[in-house]
């Protein structure tokens, strides 16, 4: 079990790798290159490990590639050889192929030639760190969370263009706490990103199980992203998960016998109010998934849910997806399909979740969760959206706060200012509008302020202050001598 120690060893070691990109790259587009040198880090400690070291780059013999390049990183040739060993690995785990497609270490987005051989060289002594030490009983879970952590913190560093295809961690574990996927499900993701969601759910079986997790299915269209997913499998240990590369609205690839293939479990956290989807074409899909009716031109959002929808297997298929809250009300086309599904009996729940969870949009969310089992003829509705932790850039839900909306779902009954459950004949009657507001009224939280406790740390910030603005003094003085 990797304790906290161990994880804070990682991320700083991983903050060395990131400091020593800065001032020659944007940490953001070579977070790829970062990711490789992991993955390779962890394949030749993995070959020690079990005695079956594998030559890895072109010249290397028996020793592992990493060591041999760790050696050699000195050498004015080093990007190419990091090249050379990467196209091999990808030869040698079929689930890696074209998982480098995009990286090169032998490229000017890396700096010119003499720069470019200094930072593959810093770049290498990194991950030659004891912290990257991926050999022993918590190698796996070493791997995976230097893995999770890379993915989420250039995420933060590369802003709201690096993170469109991250899921935070703990929406992600809400989704599979409510689905309850178990070991042997499958579970499929039509725009699978990082591949976050899918490993959540994986892992949530594995933990219920004690051992067996689900098999895993995704299509992503960003090109980069999709190599992103296929490492991160590796890294997790689901190196029998199938991932394809296209665009899931226009050229489904995850289809069987001419069929989209059918799921246990779906969840996706689609791109928001995508415009160029296809719709032109959606009539006459060959998969029928617009029979409900075809979506707005301007907006893929129903498209998603369709799609999702008609890749559930019959009895207990069940689906999340994350929604901004327009879904849940908007008319026209939009109405029209979200009326279908109510009268099938699918829709199940509407979570509202708080605003700026995600990193690309400040906006609140919530969770459309469909069942193909129901049969009580209600709609639960539960408010989330007020209770979480705070974050400058990125608010966050908290383990009390997962727990609390978990405990609600499986309860399934009205609680004041929080839940309510309602007959699938009131949302009908009410223009199957599902925003959550219209149905569970918010009750005011008073707080308990501690007055006492609040006039003292504002001393001890007062406090503090004063001692920097003396030490920003000192400093300046000392520059006008220098």
């Amino acid at each position: 079990m990797l304790d906290a120690e161990a994880k804070q060893a990682i991320r700083h070691a991983l903050w060395r790798c990131f400091d020593s990109v800065r001032g020659v790259a944007d940490v953001g587009e070579v977070r790829d290159h970062l990711l490789a040198l992991l993955v390779l880090k962890y394949a030749s400690d993995h070959a020690v490990e079990t005695r079956h070291a594998v030559a890895l780059d072109a010249d290397a013999e028996s020793e592992p590639s990493f060591e041999r390049l760790l050696n050699a990183k000195h050498m004015p040739d080093i990007g190419q050889r990091v090249d050379w060993a990467l196209d091999d690995l990808e030869k040698q785990l079929p689930l890696l192929k074209d998982a480098f497609h995009s990286v090169r270490f032998d490229s000017s987005l890396l700096g010119e030639p003499t720069q470019r051989q200094h930072l593959v060289a810093d770049l290498l002594s990194c991950f030659g760190l004891p912290e990257f030490d991926f050999r022993g009983g918590a190698s796996a879970e070493a791997a995976s969370f230097a893995c999770e952590t890379l993915i989420s913190e250039a995420a933060v560093v590369a802003g709201k263009r690096g993170a469109e295809f991250f899921t935070p961690p703990e929406v992600s574990r809400l989704i599979a706490a409510i689905l309850r996927p178990e070991a042997g499900d499958s579970v499929g993701d039509p725009c699978c990103g990082s591949g976050t969601l899918l490993l959540t759910c994986s892992a949530f079986a594995r933990a219920q199980s004690g051992g067996e997790g689900c098999q895993l299915f995704g299509q992503e269209k960003n090109g980069g992203t999709w190599a992103l997913a296929k490492i991160n499998m590796f890294l997790h240990g689901e190196r029998a998960a199938q991932l394809a590369w296209g665009d899931t609205l226009k050229d489904p690839r995850l289809v069987s016998g001419g069929q989209l293939q059918k799921f246990d479990v779906v969840v996706s956290n689609p791109p928001f109010n995508v415009k160029d989807w296809g719709q032109e074409a959606a009539a006459a899909d060959p998969f029928g998934r617009y029979r409900r009716g075809v979506p707005p031109r301007a907006s893929a959002d129903y498209a998603f849910i369709s799609h999702m929808v008609e890749t559930l297997k019959g009895g207990r298929g069940r689906m999340a997806v994350v929604v901004t809250h327009g879904v849940l009300f908007r008319t026209g086309a939009e109405l029209q399909i979200r009326r279908q599904l109510l009268e099938e009996g699918l829709v199940d729940a509407v979570i509202a979740l708080p605003a700026k969870l995600l990193p690309n949009t400040p906006l609140p969310i919530a969770l459309l969760v469909l069942r193909k089992d129901k049969s009580d003829g209600q709609v639960l509705f539960i408010d989330a959206s007020r209770q979480f932790g705070h974050g400058k850039t990125q608010n966050q839900l908290r383990d009390e706060d997962l727990a609390r909306i978990e405990a609600t779902y499986v309860a399934r009954a009205d609680v004041e200012g929080c839940a309510r459950l309602v007959s699938l004949e009131d949302v009908l009657q009410n223009d199957c509008n599902l925003n959550v507001v219209r149905y569970v009224e918010a009750v005011e939280l008073v707080c308990q302020v501690d007055l006492e406790a609040v006039r003292a740390e504002r001393a001890q910030l007062r406090a503090e202050l004063e001692g920097l603005e003396s030490r920003f003094a000192s400093l300046i003085q000392e520059v006008g001598r220098g």
